[in-house]
């Protein structure tokens, strides 16, 4: 009752399907910081697809994209929001936007790198190839621009 040595070293649990690796931290980062928090949405939900982590990720991602909704339209249409909304502008003038649309962007990194550093780390141990992190993130990066404009354009009427 002998098994051969390459049976060894294969998975039991998961079948003969191996999960692919995750786009690298690098790439989510430089995806947050110039797309804002939609691209980072986007980036962590594919590399949910990538890791077969839907089911456990997506309560995440909801609760993240509700944040985003409630928060850019009390942002907008409360007396709260106003002052803050007043105060960004005074601190930073014209860049207010833009820098807080990154700092939403990498705090959503923060959060997809705490739900997948243990992913992120056996990837790298176990030398997996990463893909290419020029498309994934410049398409993050082109449809939460996209949507950042569609989602200001909507709170602000």
């Amino acid at each position: 009752m002998s098994v051969p040595r390459e049976d060894l070293l294969q998975p039991t649990l998961t079948g003969t399907v191996r999960t692919a690796a995750p786009y690298s931290v690098q790439t989510t980062f430089l995806t947050g910081f110039f797309g804002g928090p939609f691209a980072a949405l986007a980036i962590l939900a594919t590399n949910s697809f990538r890791l077969r982590r839907v089911a456990r990720d997506a309560l995440v991602w909801s609760a993240l994209l509700v944040l985003l909704a409630i928060g850019g339209w009390l942002l907008f249409h409360s007396v709260a929001g106003a002052d803050v909304r007043a105060w960004f502008t005074e601190q930073f003038g014209s860049r207010a936007a833009r820098f807080s649309g990154q700092a939403l962007g990498l705090a959503i990194v923060g959060v997809g790198y705490l739900l997948h550093r243990r992913e992120q780390v056996n990837a790298d141990l176990m030398g997996l190839t990463r893909p290419n992190g020029w498309i994934g993130g410049i398409g993050c990066i082109v449809l939460g621009m996209a949507v950042s404009v569609a989602f200001v354009t909507i709170i602000m009427e």
